[in-house]
């Protein structure tokens, strides 16, 4: 296999050709250019298999190489490098479908994972053009059909064609023996999105793939491993015929720390009791479970005939006054120290399942929404954005989550609380929306919305410190403006009256009245006389 190197800096040409194991990747000739020019002149010349190309080169760039590659309907992969995360280089690779997108100073593993990608899927497109000219798909399809038999078999409803699967499993190609055991080891991944965002869910996927199958197998192509998608986790489900837990468990934390170089990612892993292939639903069934709610073992490796049944918790598993009491003083540290405590307990006891971790949080949350209550702060409205949101929706992952959370959470909150305590700061910038705002139809909800304040609260705050009632000073306001445009300018009394937000002229005019002792009629003539 062939593989040419495009940069145009000697040291990185340099560190490519020396740093990656080419030999160990089946790559027996590795060519280089310095520029893109030279580059078109080796690929027109005779087939390479895959380029490496920089992105940004002097004449021409990665892209417009890329660009020609493809206009030219060369076969090969294509990987660009580049020293700028730039959202218009990545689009441009997209759309001209590089291969993968990686950023310098390139990860040896990381790259070598690519290649070995890269190597996969052209061998794979070479067997199924030799099996589409032979006619022969099944030879070159072994591990999909594989693949797909062990999913078919996974499934939660099998046994509709339970004759027809345990038929394709006695094909001698599959090598699957219907009648030993196996045993189910499930991987939950967690915290995927920065590698996601780095790499892309493809290549994340078969980094996790490739990684445990080289682990478990002996070898980096997949036919054991199936990938199951989830809007917040990943769950790799690897069919062992190995019955010793021990070997398992090490063949799981050293995948784990293969995948800890490279990726942001959290694999906590249970390994399932041995089954034959008819249990296989309900024993991924229950080990997916086990994942969800055994949060104790988060990030670790253990086996289902560790997880202790627990008697229900009392209502309360917190003390609630004591949390109080911090809240009251702004104590965090004494909050979060408290939190530890409790949650150290439960995981080195590994009594912390999902349901009391859920309580706890529960627990949390309803002591310091209260304390905000008596504020009027809506936590509702304070908590709406995007990064809050997320955190919440992660924190009964692991002890660690909700420790993170709760973190975030009292920083908002006392930060926030420390800008309602500048009342009269608060007071200002009320009154600078309504001047803003007034011809609008201003009502308490919306400015109560606007400042995260329960209207309620807000209104009485309001009153308190200005001792006038927040409607009337903004008919007040409204009423002021209405006497600048009846003095300076021709429009009719009912615009006006649209024009500082009021929409019933009639109440307008009362409102007038009630100021100037005067209508808006009377009010133009008089002031047309001065």
């Amino acid at each position: 296999m062939r593989i040419l190197l495009v940069d145009d800096d000697t040291v990185i040409l340099d560190d490519l050709r020396y740093s990656i194991h080419w030999d160990k990747l089946g790559i027996d000739r590795v060519d280089t250019a310095q520029d893109a020019a030279t580059a078109k002149e080796i690929l027109a010349r005779e087939p390479v298999d895959i380029v490496i190309s920089d992105i940004e080169m002097p004449q021409e760039s990665g892209l417009d190489l890329l660009r020609w590659y493809r206009e030219n309907n060369l076969k090969g992969k294509f990987l660009l490098l580049t020293c700028h995360e730039s959202f218009r280089y990545a689009t441009a690779a997209l759309k001209l479908h590089a291969g993968e997108y990686l950023m310098k100073p390139f990860n040896v593993e990381m790259m070598e994972l690519v290649l070995q990608k890269f190597i996969q899927e052209l061998q794979r497109e070479k067997e199924q053009e030799s099996a589409r000219i032979l006619g022969q798909w099944m030879t070159s399809n072994i591990r999909e059909a594989r693949l797909a038999l062990w999913s078919q078999m996974l499934s939660t409803n099998p046994k509709s064609r339970w004759e027809d699967l345990i038929k394709e499993a006695r094909n001698p190609a599959l090598r699957i023996d219907e009648t030993c055991d196996y045993r189910l080891v499930i991987a939950r991944v967690t915290n995927l999105e920065a590698d996601y965002d780095s790499y892309g869910k493809s290549l994340v996927n078969f980094i996790l793939t490739n990684i445990q199958s080289e682990v478990f197998f002996g070898q980096p192509e997949n036919s054991n491993i199936l990938v199951y998608e989830f809007p917040n986790y990943t769950r790799l489900v690897t069919i062992c015929p190995e019955m010793d837990e021990e070997k398992l468990r090490e063949r799981c934390r050293l995948t784990q720390k293969h995948c800890a170089k490279i990726l942001s990612a959290t694999l906590t892993y249970c390994i399932m009791a041995p089954c034959h292939v008819g249990d296989f639903p309900k024993t991924l069934e229950k080990g997916s479970k086990l994942l969800e709610q055994c949060v104790s073992f988060y990030g670790e490796v253990f086996s289902e005939d560790q997880v202790e049944a627990h008697p229900a918790e009392e209502e309360s598993v917190l003390q609630m006054e004591q949390l109080e009491d911090f809240l009251a003083v702004k104590d965090k540290k004494g909050f979060l120290s408290y939190l530890k405590k409790e949650l150290e307990i439960r995981v080195k006891a590994k009594a912390l399942d999902a349901n009391m971790l859920k309580t706890m949080i529960r627990e949390v949350n309803q002591v310091i929404y209260a304390h905000l209550a008596e504020q009027g702060i809506q936590i509702s409205l304070l908590l709406n954005d995007a990064l809050s949101l997320q955190m919440s929706a992660k924190a009964d992952q692991s002890a660690a989550d909700m420790i993170r959370y709760e973190n975030y959470l009292l920083d908002k909150v006392f930060a926030y609380e420390a800008e309602l305590e500048k009342s009269k700061g608060l007071i200002q910038q009320i009154n600078e929306y309504i001047h803003q705002h007034y011809a609008e139809n201003l009502t308490r909800s919306e400015i109560g919305t606007e400042f995260y304040l329960v209207p309620e609260y807000l209104a009485k705050m309001y009153k308190k410190k200005t001792g006038i009632a927040l409607k009337d000073y903004i008919n007040d306001y409204r009423i002021q403006q209405a006497k600048q445009m009846l003095a300076h300018s021709d429009k009719q009394v009912g615009e006006v009256a649209v024009d500082v937000g009021f929409g019933n002229l009639s109440y307008f005019s009362t409102l007038f009245k009630k100021s100037t002792g005067m209508t808006p009629v009377e009010y133009r003539k008089q002031a047309g006389k001065k």
